[in-house]
């Protein structure tokens, strides 16, 4: 008699720390029916692939991560927090866990910072993909890496070695971000920061309508990395969002003729005393 493959255990909400946690989508189970991929070029796959996709008659954005091995970050993380788990890595240092935080972060914090909701694009929550939509990414090309990672490793990890997917809104594909509304698009950065979200990627092609739509290489607190950091050096990652869309504006030649700043002189000064 053939034994039976283990299927992994699906939580309800991940990750399975301290802090916010994203829920499972409503409908994880139903099937998902894949149109084009979304983006181009290495920054639009570094992390995973996205792809417009429809489940239960609605069109959704999908973001398909690339498995992730936290032993290729310990150079970063085991300085500052010692001898912890590899679970435990990963939840501050995977792009999804990333991500699972961050609009953790938004949907709880909504009831008290009702502008924190129209700060990114919504998010419905996470799904692990099946045999069927695994066989699809692997006729797209998409390679999600999992040869790169330790099987033994993956194989305990929530979904196992199933690909790991965030259900959020369709965007356009215009940044949305012009002269007219710089201050709009800094005040959405600042609510996220006064919601201890740090998205750490402020770039014109990260934004959608205005809004942040990928927090792969966000921090959100409570993060024990940013806890391990002395003051000056937490300071300094708690203000690259702002300091980020400065340069944005700069890079971008995005007319200013507001001269709209997030930081100014006196406090860059501080940063990098």
């Amino acid at each position: 008699m053939p034994r039976k493959r283990h299927v992994p255990h699906i939580p309800e909400e991940l990750p399975s720390c301290d802090g916010p946690k994203l829920p499972l989508f409503e409908h994880h189970n139903s099937k998902i029916e894949w149109f084009e991929q979304l983006g181009d070029g290495e920054e639009a796959t570094r992390d995973g692939y996205v792809f417009r996709v429809k489940i239960k008659r609605a069109e959704y954005a999908l973001k398909v991560f690339k498995f992730y091995d936290p032993m290729e970050s310990e150079y970063f993380w085991e300085p500052l927090v010692g001898d912890v788990s590899l679970n435990t890595a990963a939840y501050y240092t995977d792009p999804f866990y990333a991500e699972c935080r961050a609009y953790g972060r938004i949907r709880e914090a909504t009831k008290k910072r009702p502008k924190i909701f129209d700060a990114a694009i919504r998010c419905y929550g996470f799904l692990f993909l099946g045999d069927t939509d695994q066989r699809y990414l692997e006729e797209k090309k998409c390679d999600l890496g999992l040869d790169k990672v330790d099987p033994a490793y993956q194989r305990q990890t929530a979904g196992g070695v199933r690909p790991r997917a965030i259900v959020k809104s369709l965007a356009s594909s215009d940044h949305g971000v012009t002269e007219f509304n710089l201050r709009k698009t800094l005040d959405r950065i600042h609510t996220l920061n006064r919601g201890k979200i740090y998205n750490m990627d402020i770039r014109l092609d990260n934004i959608r309508d205005g809004k942040l739509v990928d927090f792969g290489s966000s921090w959100t607190e409570p993060h024990i990395l940013l806890d391990a950091l002395d003051a000056d050096a937490a300071y300094s990652y708690r203000t690259t969002d702002r300091v980020m869309f400065d340069e944005m504006l700069v890079e971008e030649s995005i007319p200013n003729p507001r001269n709209i700043v997030a930081m100014h002189p006196m406090t860059l000064r501080r940063r990098y005393n």
